[in-house]
């Protein structure tokens, strides 16, 4: 099992400003998971709407 980081900017309405996010994800033969997030999105009341959430979820395969 492998780890990759990826860093994620964009605007972040919770802080009002922009952010960079380091999201880690898994890799187990070929498929890639979103296994952490640098912020606190699992109890961010604007996630559903959050571009940063989605571009990382985005980059799971």
């Amino acid at each position: 099992m492998e780890i990759e980081e990826e860093f994620i900017s964009g605007f972040c309405r919770t802080c009002n400003g922009g952010q960079t996010v380091c999201c880690e994800y898994t890799i187990a033969g070929d498929k890639r998971t979103l296994t952490f997030m640098d912020c606190a999105h699992d109890r961010c009341v604007n996630h559903a709407a959050c571009e940063i959430y989605k571009q990382a979820h985005e980059m799971e395969s």
